[in-house]
């Protein structure tokens, strides 16, 4: 059904490694009513995978499985799965990285950029995936945000991970740190504020987003002392984004920035690399923290988590981070709409 003639929003959410925590949260998640009732959703995934899950977890499951998206009306019920690929559910006893949970969740991912794409979906939310069994599934991604940025066709995305009083934004994601002075410019730090400026505008109202940019060194490079990407690099492109009207401040040394934003002094913070933004957000909201992709034409959310292969199974995985993912894609959906 077009998405212009669907009353409720339509989610589709993907599984993820089925050997993880993926199954298990998704279902877990959507057995709250907050989530129930918000959106209509459909399952992007292994039937098997799930049945397993819900049978051997005793987690209620009913839905009506589908051919095609196609299939899917705006009447209840409001919960329909797509099932993708093959997978034995003996490889799910394994918990730990498989080629098999490495190929089945890359084409859930896929399928489910493919509809977003194409407008059959409003927006997705995708269960974590792990980089290393993707790899022994035969593919070279190092994890979902090259993927969109791949198969949406855009030149950059933003990984943008928001959780309590936190929101980062990346200009580094999945790279060596040795190689991150390589491969930081202007320009792409430059890229990073803008689309980071449009999402803080366009998803969370803000007209005129205050943004922090992080040193790449201690204390900001301390006048070249410690380096001086942040002179040469950092700075020009700070300068080049003020000209374009955006309100951004740096470079901040990355041991005092994340404060002054849980104290209101900003809207956003931009971190050079992977670990200088991930630790203060998990360590401030591991069990709420949301994974955004900004820069592609759709909303996308991710629970800020990997696949805890360790307590897959048992029943005693936080569903939390998957809740508010899933609401924060609905939330995102509708602002996009709007």
């Amino acid at each position: 059904m077009p998405k212009n003639k669907r009353s409720k929003l339509l989610v589709g959410i993907t599984m993820g490694d089925p050997c993880g925590i993926g199954p298990e949260i998704i279902l877990k998640a959507l057995q709250s009513p907050s989530i129930s009732t918000l959106a209509n959703y459909v399952i992007i995934g292994n039937k098997e995978v799930f049945d397993f899950t819900a049978g051997s977890l005793k987690i209620p499951f009913a839905c009506r499985t589908i051919s095609g998206i196609s299939d899917i009306e705006d009447t209840h019920p409001s919960l329909s799965f797509l099932p993708i690929g093959d997978f034995q559910p003996d490889l799910l006893r394994q918990k730990k990285p498989t080629p098999e949970g490495g190929d089945i969740s890359v084409q859930c991912v896929l399928k489910g950029i493919n509809l977003a794409m194409s407008g059959h979906i409003d927006a997705l939310a995708t269960a974590p995936i792990c980089k290393e069994a993707i790899q022994l599934g035969g593919y070279g991604y190092p994890g979902h945000t090259e993927m969109l940025q791949i198969f949406s066709g855009v030149k950059r995305v933003v990984m943008f991970m928001v959780g309590g009083k936190l929101r980062v934004a990346f200009v580094t994601t999945h790279v060596a740190l040795k190689d991150v002075p390589q491969i930081i410019n202007t320009e792409g730090i430059l890229d990073t504020l803008v689309i980071t400026n449009d999402g803080l505008m366009r998803y969370f109202g803000l007209e005129m987003p205050r943004i922090a940019v992080c040193g790449l060194n201690p204390h900001a490079g301390e006048e070249g002392i410690f380096g001086d990407e942040e002179r040469k690099i950092i700075i020009p492109a700070l300068e080049k984004a003020r000209n374009k009207g955006i309100r951004c401040d740096g470079p901040v040394s990355a041991d005092t920035v994340f404060y002054k934003m849980l104290k209101g002094a900003y809207d956003g913070v931009v971190a050079v690399y992977h670990d200088q933004g991930a630790i203060p957000l998990k360590l401030h909201a591991f069990e709420i923290g949301v994974n955004i992709t900004l820069g592609i034409p759709f909303v996308r959310t991710s629970p800020d988590h990997g696949t805890a292969y360790d307590i897959a199974g048992k029943g005693i995985a936080n569903p939390r981070s998957m809740t508010e993912a899933i609401k924060m894609a609905v939330k995102m959906a509708k602002c996009r709409k709007n």
